[in-house]
C-alpha cells in the first residue's frame, strides 16, 4: 500500500472522528442550553372534586353556562384540574384519544360545544387539537376527568372560529362561535387512549 493511500486512509478517519465528536458536542450544548417545554412534559393539576363529567347526553348544552365554574377576566397560561385521576392508560402527545368534553368561554363560563350534545364521545389524534389540548391531555388517564383553563394563544388566538361567514364578504365572519382573543375552559373526560 502506498504511503498516499494510508495517509489518506489515516485522514479519513481524523475527519470521521472530528465530525462525530464535534456533533455530539454540539448536541450535548443544544441540550443543556435548551431546556424542555416544561408545559409540554410536565404540567402539573390540581385536584377539584367539583368537576365531572356532565350526564346530560343529547340535551342541547350550547349557550348554557358550565357548572361548578367562575368565570375569569384573563387566563395567562395553561392550568388543569382533576376531577377524577382515571387509573387506566396515559395519554401521550402522540395519542389517539376517545374524549367526551365540553367546551365553554372562560370569561362568561357559556357553553359553545359539547361531545354530549351528540351523544357520543369523539375520537381525534392529539397531533390534530389545538395547542391547550396537546399540551394539557398528556398524562391524563383513561377514567379521569380534567378541566383545561386555556389562553387564547393557546386555542384559538386573534382569529378566533367563525360560526357563519359573511355573505358579501368571504373574508369576514358574521357570526363567532369562539370570538378572537378568547381564553377557553373545557371539562374532559379520557375514556381511551391508543
Amino acid at each position: 500500500m502506498s504511503k498516499t493511500l494510508k495517509r489518506i486512509g489515516w485522514l479519513s478517519l481524523a475527519v470521521l472522528f472530528a465530525v462525530t465528536g464535534l456533533g455530539v458536542g454540539v448536541w450535548g450544548f443544544w441540550q443543556a442550553t435548551h431546556p424542555p417545554d416544561e408545559t409540554v412534559t410536565n404540567i402539573k393539576c390540581s385536584s377539584d372534586s367539583k368537576i365531572v363529567e356532565l350526564q346530560v347526553a343529547g340535551s342541547g348544552l350550547a349557550g348554557t353556562k358550565l357548572p361548578n365554574f367562575t368565570p375569569v377576566d384573563r387566563v395567562t397560561r395553561l392550568q388543569c384540574a382533576d376531577g377524577v385521576v382515571g387509573n387506566g392508560a396515559s395519554a401521550n402527545p402522540l395519542s389517539t384519544i376517545t374524549v367526551n368534553y365540553t367546551g365553554a368561554l372562560a370569561t362568561t363560563g357559556e357553553i359553545f360545544e359539547s361531545s354530549l350534545d351528540g351523544g357520543e364521545p369523539i375520537t381525534l389524534s392529539l397531533g390534530q387539537v389545538i395547542e391547550g389540548w396537546a399540551k394539557g391531555i398528556p398524562g391524563m388517564k383513561v377514567g379521569g376527568t380534567r378541566r383545561l383553563m386555556i389562553p387564547a394563544e393557546m386555542a384559538y388566538g386573534p382569529v378566533g372560529s367563525c360560526e357563519k361567514v359573511s355573505e358579501t364578504d368571504p373574508t369576514k365572519c358574521d357570526k363567532y362561535s369562539i370570538p378572537p382573543n378568547t381564553p377557553l375552559v373545557f371539562d374532559v373526560t379520557l375514556i381511551n387512549t391508543q
